[in-house]
């Protein structure tokens, strides 16, 4: 489960920073404002540390669950 985590992380990491990569660099071509790529991707691994200690859970037909329940069913 942990693989799956940081595999899911890294793939929403790189569509992210694509992203922000695509938004500034047209913003740069259209206004002339230069963006700072560093901050872009410090905001980035944020969102990536905060994806990283999110809590684990399950998915079921009845919807997704987090935390307690998830391990009273789950063995």
């Amino acid at each position: 489960m942990k693989k799956g985590k940081l595999m899911t992380a890294f793939i929403l990491l790189a569509v992210f920073w694509m992203s922000a990569v695509w938004a500034e660099y047209n913003l740069m071509m259209r206004f002339g404002i230069r963006f700072s790529l560093a901050a872009s991707a410090s905001a980035l691994f944020v969102l990536l540390s905060a994806l990283l200690r999110a809590p684990e859970g399950y998915e079921d037909e009845n919807g997704f669950h987090i935390g307690a329940l998830a391990a009273a069913v789950l063995p």
